[in-house]
Parts: structure tokens; sequence; C-alpha cells
């Protein structure tokens, strides 16, 4: 009873759960239970001797019933094992102080819920299983019961004939078989535990003579009365009485029953140790494990919100259960959110695209081939000038800004209109297109540092020289597109601050990129070359030959010293800048395009609060370390230069419409060498049948528009580009309406989605969101513009 009081106390002290729990009044009971067992207090007084009466007892039911009482405390057994741990060479090593402190609670919930599941589950063993196997116990032993009630039967025989005749020959020989039966009876038990000491037979003395009375028999049974009178079995029936001395069976139950209580503690200790054991290897690791990813993700996707991470300790989400179960409701949100965007393919359901037009549908097609894996690329090392803080970095930019200006005179333009989307390339010669190319290559704000200590500039012209040799007359892919993307990078990069996130190297690879991404294209897509098993395909597999094509062409180039723009660069570094080029002019392929949106969309929503937090189209120390990741930076590089390849619908109406004429008219030529082979035209390329607006719109729909939207939303400072889809989607909406004339019902539909898209373009941008009910630009971003609108 000691034992068990300082248990509960000890219970009471280290879980503060437990004092008027379910353990605390099932122990309690159990504890309470045990004084039935104590004889000086509720359970049989050793000085009474036992009372066997026939069908008194049933020795089933008291085994069931102390089990039961075992069974009782196994609740009490489950949590004492959680002490054995204290124990030397059991308990585990002990972890910091206030670790994992969340990951207990668990355990601890588990391990009350099974305990509380394995306490229930025993007592209802013990008490009904019992009930179905009673007649499987050993048979008892009724002999004593036997003889009670023969000798009994014949002190009944003798008083009937002394009732009769009195005591006759015959009743004096009734008394004599009467004695030789008890002497049989003392005999009987010579060879046993347990026996007769003394027989008695209630009466009148004056009447049944020498019958009435007590008669020892341990010289007979060899059997004597015990000293402890709870070892005296008394078999008692009408008149007689024997005293049997049960000191042998006595001491056996006694022992039996401890080893029937050691062996049930034993195994509830046991297959409590099991249960917590299975727990911990099914749940609690598993989970534990789960948890800490969590958290560890959740940092990332968190790590501006200030209630989820108010100190430096990032494991710290909450004091209780509640925090981590909101921490995973909202991790959980957000993994919805990144799934969605995953597993998307299309933000047009098929309702929207029945009906559509033939060059709608072949402007979704556009992205319908499957591309082979992303060749992995490592960030080029950083070079001088990447350390700067934000502060330097934009005095320089406003110093190259002013030193630049003479040099562009010589070329007979201005910076304000180079530094502007209003620059058009097709306004120039071929002569004047190469000079800028070569002048942004070595004047661009982000990187002239280098290009002034690494770059000669006699080799920077004639490579580019080289370059402008090496494209073909196509009517879209040429040497005017070649200037017009490095042109659009070029201004991505003044816009979006790339020195913050970028090295100068990085940059300057970027632009030799956009220069020479589509250098030798022959004007037929990489689906016709497949088709046609063109020598290109054939070379690289069917996977973006074109892409691999031109990367070949420009390393070819660079091979040869006089013209070698890397020359200064070490050879390690060097092996880094052409894995970053091959990287980026590879995802021009526009089958590369789904993915990279989604890549986009990725990123902004893995780190949406540090972007919602920017208040205008700064990069904000925050971002600048979200960009500045290694995969973030080549997902930066490849999205410039891709995005600067489709830019067209995103410049100024006049610029747009008339880089969608040519690239038409390039589509067309292939149409018509579609047609000579008498293979499929493909569905942009028949020149009898393509509307040039119904195109543009779809181009712009289901190719641009996402693009922009995730993009936008990652760089707000490129939402002018915004604005201008938005101004480009309404022209090529009323020109459409003007040259096809179409019904009300076509007009509506056509409405819906340029609507659709236009609510898309306009969720995107965050800080200008006023200025795009009315299409009109920020003032950061208002340049002076002077277009015809067709």
């Amino acid at each position: 009873m000691l034992l068990f009081a300082i248990e509960l106390i000890l219970l009471s002290a280290v879980d503060a759960s437990y004092p008027l729990s379910f353990f605390f009044f099932m122990d309690c009971i159990g504890t309470l239970s045990m004084l039935a067992d104590i004889s000086f207090l509720l359970g049989v007084p050793a000085e009474e001797e036992q009372r066997h009466a026939a069908g008194e007892t049933d020795m089933t039911l008291l085994r069931a019933t102390r089990t039961a009482k075992i069974g009782a405390r196994a609740g009490r057994l489950s949590r004492l094992v959680k002490l054995m741990r204290f124990l030397p060479g059991i308990g585990g090593p002990g972890g910091p102080e206030g670790e994992d402190e969340k990951l207990k609670q668990i355990s601890n919930q588990l391990t009350n819920v099974l305990s509380k599941r394995v306490a229930c589950l025993t007592i209802l063993l013990v008490i009904v299983m019992p009930l179905f196997t009673l007649g499987a116990y050993p048979e008892g032993d009724f002999s004593k019961e036997v003889w009670t009630e023969s000798l009994w039967r014949r002190v009944q025989r003798i008083r009937d004939l002394q009732a009769s005749n009195g005591c006759t020959t015959g009743c004096v020989q009734a008394v004599d078989e009467f004695w030789q039966a008890v002497d049989r009876f003392a005999s009987f038990y010579a060879g046993r535990e347990y026996g007769p000491y003394s027989i008695c037979v209630a009466g009148d003395p004056a009447q049944q003579g020498g019958l009435v009375g007590c008669r020892d028999l341990s010289d007979r049974s060899h059997f004597a009365e015990p000293e402890r009178r709870s070892f005296r079995m008394h078999i008692a029936t009408n008149d007689l009485a024997a005293t049997f001395d049960y000191s042998a069976p006595t001491r056996s139950e006694a022992d039996m029953s401890l080893v029937l209580i050691s062996l049930v503690i034993v195994l509830m200790c046991g297959a409590c140790m099991l249960l917590n054991y299975s727990a911990s290897e099914l749940a609690v690791r598993p989970l534990e494990r789960m948890m800490t990813s969590i958290k560890k993700s959740a940092k990332a996707i968190f790590s501006t919100v200030s209630a989820m991470a108010p100190s430096e300790d990032a494991e710290d989400f909450g004091e209780d259960m509640d925090g981590e179960v909101a921490l995973l409701e909202r991790v959980v949100r957000k993994i919805a959110t990144l799934a969605e965007i995953s597993s998307k393919k299309n933000p047009f359901d098929a309702a929207t695209m029945t009906g559509m037009k033939t060059e709608e549908l072949g402007v979704l097609a556009l992205t319908a081939l499957s591309n082979a894996s992303r060749a992995e690329i490592q960030a080029p090392l950083v070079d001088a000038g990447s350390g700067m803080d934000l502060t330097e970095k934009q005095q320089n930019r406003t110093e190259i800004s002013v030193t630049m200006q003479w040099q562009l005179e010589e070329i007979g333009l201005v910076y304000e209109v180079l530094n502007s989307w209003d620059f058009n390339v097709l306004d120039l010669n071929d002569k004047k297109q190469e000079q800028v190319v070569a002048w942004l290559m070595m004047n661009n704000p982000g990187s002239c540092h280098y290009t002034e200590n690494n770059v000669d500039i006699s080799k920077l012209r004639a490579f580019v020289a080289i370059l402008r040799g090496g494209y073909i007359a196509n009517p879209y892919h040429n040497f005017a597109h070649a200037v017009d993307v490095t042109h659009t990078v070029f201004r991505y990069m003044v816009l979006l601050q790339a020195e913050s996130v970028l090295s100068m190297l990085d940059q300057f690879s970027l632009l030799v990129a956009a220069a020479s991404h589509d250098i030798g294209h022959i004007g037929l897509n990489n689906s016709f070359l497949t088709e046609v098993q063109h020598e290109l395909a054939i070379r690289y597999n069917d996977r973006s030959p074109l892409e691999n094509m031109h990367c070949c062409k420009l390393f070819e180039i660079l091979s040869q010293q006089p013209v070698n723009v890397f020359s200064n660069v070490p050879a390690d570094q060097y092996r880094d800048v052409r894995k970053t080029i091959i990287d980026v002019i590879l995802h021009t392929d526009i089958t590369q395009h789904p993915g990279m949106v989604q890549e986009l969309e990725l990123l902004y929503e893995m780190n949406s609060k540090v972007f919602e937090a920017s208040s205008n189209d700064m990069l904000g120390e925050a971002e600048v370390e979200v960009l500045s990741t290694t995969e973030n930076k080549k997902l930066i590089l490849k999205a410039l230069l891709h995005g600067a390849d489709i830019s067209n619908p995103t410049k100024p109406w006049n610029i747009s419409q008339d880089w969608a004429t040519m690239v038409l008219d390039e589509y067309a030529n292939q149409g018509d060498q579609e047609k000579s082979r008498g293979i499929p035209v493909q569905a942009l390329n028949d020149r009898d049948k393509v509307n040039r607006p119904t195109s543009q719109i779809g181009f712009i729909e289901f190719i641009v528009g996402p693009w922009v939207v995730a993009k936008v939303k990652v760089f707000p400072a490129l939402s002018q580009i915004n604005l201008m889809l938005c101004e480009n989607l309404s022209f090529w909406q009323r020109m459409w309406v003007e040259e096809s004339n179409p019904n009300d019902a076509e007009r509506e539909k056509v409405k819906e989605r340029i609507t659709k898209i236009t609510n898309l373009l306009r969720s995107s941008n965050r800080w200008t969101q006023q200025a795009m009910p009315g299409l009109v630009e920020p003032k950061s971003a208002r340049r002076r513009r002077s277009f015809s609108l067709g």
C-alpha cells in the first residue's frame, strides 16, 4: 500500500495531467481492490478455518476475479514502464533541454491512448474469456465432500435404527461399521498432501452413545491439527463435520498466486514496452521526421512571417499542440497551392477551348511536344563587383549611365531611347544593328566594369560581326531578331537591377547568349525538322535540334582566339559560363515554356510573403536573398532570355504588329514547304487560312499572358510590359472584329476570353493595380511614347 501511495504521488508530480485522470481513478480502484486480499482488513481472517461447503465457492470465478484485479492495474503498469528509462543502460541519451517538446506531447498522448486500450482490453479479456472456458479448469477434488456425505448417511442410518428398534444388535453393528468407514476415510488420504485429522458428529450423547463427539484421526491419517487456522479445511454436512489439514495446498496456492501475479506483471510490462516501441517506430519517429521536414519547409515558405518565426530559433512555432496543428494547416494549404500549380497544364478549360479557331489551337500545339530533360548547370563563379551592397551598385549605375552617352552619338542614338521600350531595331540598318549589339554587351550598367577590364573591344566587335554573318535572312529569325532579344534582355536587367542578384559575368554571358541564341536558324521549326528527319533532327536525336545547333555554332565561333570574348576567363570558370549559355539557349525552345511558367509560379508561391511585402519596383534585401540562391539564379537567367525571345506582344503596338507580321510570314513559308512535301500543314502555317489577329490573340492568351502574369509577380519592375500586353490584346481584338465581322456569339466568346486573361494580368500587378483599370502607365515606368495605332 505504501509503495502504491508513493507511485501515485510520483506520477502526480511528474505528469500534471495525471491527477483526476482516467489512470488516476483506475489506479485508485486497483489499489483499493487489494484490501480484499489483506486478511486483517477485508479478506478472510487467518485465525478462522477455511470453510468449503459444496456449491458455496466457484474456483473459476475466484481466479477470474483475481486476474481481473490485476488487469485493472494495467494502466498503472503501463505508466510505470516509463520509469524504467531512468535505469542504467535502458534510458537513451538525453537531448538538449527543451528539444522536441511538441513531439513529446504527441508521444505522451499516443502512449496514453494505447495504455487505455491495453487496460480496457485486459479487463475485458480476464472477465469475459473465462466465462467461455468454465469447463476447461482442472477438476476439483470432491473426495472430501463424498466421504463426508457417505459418513453422514451412515450416521443417519444409525439414528433411524435407534428410533425404530432402539439400540439392538443391528444398531451396534451399524456403529462398528461407521467407525470402520472412518478408518478407511482416514487411510484414504495417507499418501496425499492433505487429509483429515478429526471428525465430529453432533447429537444427543444419551441417545446415540459413542457416536456423538469428536475423534482424533491423526494416528490413522498421519495428519495433525495445523497451528495456523487458515490452513484448516472444515467440511460439514448436516450433523457431521470433518476437519482437514490443508497446509500444503494452501501454501501451493499462495505460491501460485504470487507466480500468477508476477507473470501477469511481467507480461503487462513486456506488452506495454512492445506497444510503446511499436508506437514509437510506427508513429512517433515517422511523425518526428515529418515534422522536422515540415518545419524546415515552413521556414522557407514562411520565412518572413513573424508570427511563425518570432526569434532566431526556427523550430519554435508555438508553445502547444495548437501551434503545431496551425503550422500543419498552413503548410498543407501552401502545398495544395504548389501542387495545383505543378499539376496544371492549361489554365483554360475544355469549354473555353471548344470552338477555337485553327490558329488558336495551333498556338497551343507549339508547347505540346515533350522535350529532353533539362541540362543541369552550376552557377558561374562570383566575379568582381558582386560583393557590393545595394547602395554601391546603384551609384555605379548612375555613373555609368552618364559616361555612355557620347558612345551612342556615334551610332546616332540617345540613351533615353535605347533604354526604353520605344527603341525599334527595325528602324536601323544592318551596320547600326551590329553596333548596337556591341554597345549593349560592352556598356550594360550591370556588367560594364567587367567588360572594361576583361573584354577587348576589338575582339567583341569582330565577334559580333561573325555572329551577324551567321544569321540567315529569314523573315523573322534573322539578325534583327537577335538584336531585339539582346536589347530586351538589356532592358530587363536594367529594370530588375540584375546586379543585385547576378554577377557581372552572369550578365555578360546572358547578353552573349541573347545575341547568338538563333544563329544559323533556317526558318523552320523543330516539329518540321523532326517530321522530315532533317539532318539536325538526326544529329541531335529530335531533342531541340535548332537550339542545340545554335549552341554548337556559338562555341565554334568562340573557339577562335581572335574573337573569343571569354579569353580572359579562367578555364574552370569558363566551363560554368559554357554550361550557363547552353542551358539558357536550350530553354528558348518553346516546348520548355510551360515548365518555366510553373517554375516562376512556384518561386512566387514559395516566397509569396517576401514578394508581397515589396511596395515598389525596387528589390529589397529579402527579395535579393531569395533570388540569389543557385537554383533561383538559374531560373532568372533562363527566364530573362526566354521572356525576351517571346516578348514581341509586350512591345508598343507599332513594334509588336510588325514582328507579328514577320513571324507569320516565316510560318507561311514553312507551310509552303509542308504542302510541297505532302506532309500535314501545321495550324499556323497555311497562308490561305491563318487569321492574323486570331493567331495573336491565341498566342497572348495561351503563351505570353500566363508567362507575363508569373514573371511580373516575381519582378514587379516589369509591370509596364503587362500594361502594353493588355493594350495590344485590345488592338488585336479590334482588328479581328474589323477584318472578320464575327457574329454576336463569336464576339461574346472572344470577349470573355480576353476579359479572363486581362483579369489575370491585372491581378499580377501588385503595386500598379490602381493604374490598371484605365491602362495608365505608372509614373516610375512612364515614357514618352509616340507610335501609330495602325
